[in-house]
C-alpha cells in the first residue's frame, strides 16, 4: 500500500511539474473557447483555441514553436517565432516544406492584409491535392517586428475549414498583437 501511495505522489509531482512549465505562457481568455498565448521575447500575444487535442511547445534550431493538433492530428495549427527580418524567406520555406506532398496548387492569396488590430501582415494561402488524394489547404500569416518574425500556420483538409476551425483561425489572425 505504501508503495502505491509513493508512486501516486511521484506521478502527481511529475504532472504538476509539467503543468508549471507551461502555465506561464497560457492565460485565461474572456471567452472559454480560447486562451491567451503570451511570449516575452519578442513580446507578443495570440489568441489560440482552448480545445485542441494536443499542445506541444518545442525549439528547433532557434525557432520556438507551439504546435496544436485537432481531430486526431488531421488539423495542425502553429505559432512560430524565429529571429530574422526576411518575411519572403519564411514564406518560401513554408511553401517548400510540403511541396513534395501536394500537387495542383492554387494560390488563394499572397499579399499584405491588415488585421483587426491594425497590424500589417503577409498572408499566404493555397489549396492543393494532398498525397492522400484529398483537397488540402495551407494558410499562414507572417508578422515581422524589429529582429523577429512570428507566423501562424494552419494545415488541414479544405472541407475541414468550416465552423469552429474557421473561427479559430480568424480569431488567431485578428487577435495577434505585439506587446
Amino acid at each position: 500500500m505504501r508503495r502505491f501511495i509513493c508512486l501516486g505522489v511521484i506521478i502527481l509531482c511529475l504532472f504538476l511539474g509539467v503543468q508549471t512549465v507551461q502555465a506561464g505562457n497560457f492565460y485565461l481568455h474572456e471567452h472559454p473557447d480560447y486562451w491567451w498565448y503570451v511570449v516575452e521575447d519578442p513580446a507578443f500575444s495570440a489568441i489560440i483555441p482552448s480545445g485542441a487535442d494536443n499542445y506541444i511547445e518545442r525549439s528547433i534550431f532557434g525557432m520556438e514553436s507551439l504546435l496544436m493538433t485537432f481531430k486526431n492530428g488531421t488539423i495542425t495549427m502553429e505559432v512560430n517565432v524565429q529571429p530574422g527580418t526576411d518575411v519572403e524567406s519564411v514564406r518560401n520555406s513554408l511553401d517548400v516544406r510540403y511541396k513534395p506532398l501536394v500537387k495542383n496548387i492554387t494560390v488563394l492569396n499572397n499579399g499584405e492584409i491588415t488585421t483587426s488590430n491594425n497590424l500589417q501582415t503577409h498572408f499566404y494561402a493555397y489549396e492543393a491535392t494532398g498525397a492522400n488524394g484529398k483537397k488540402v489547404m495551407f494558410r499562414t500569416v507572417i508578422f515581422q517586428r524589429r529582429h523577429h518574425v512570428v507566423y501562424l500556420t494552419l494545415f488541414l483538409e479544405s472541407a475541414q475549414y468550416v465552423d469552429d476551425m474557421r473561427e479559430y483561425w480568424i480569431r488567431a489572425v485578428n487577435g495577434f498583437q505585439w506587446d
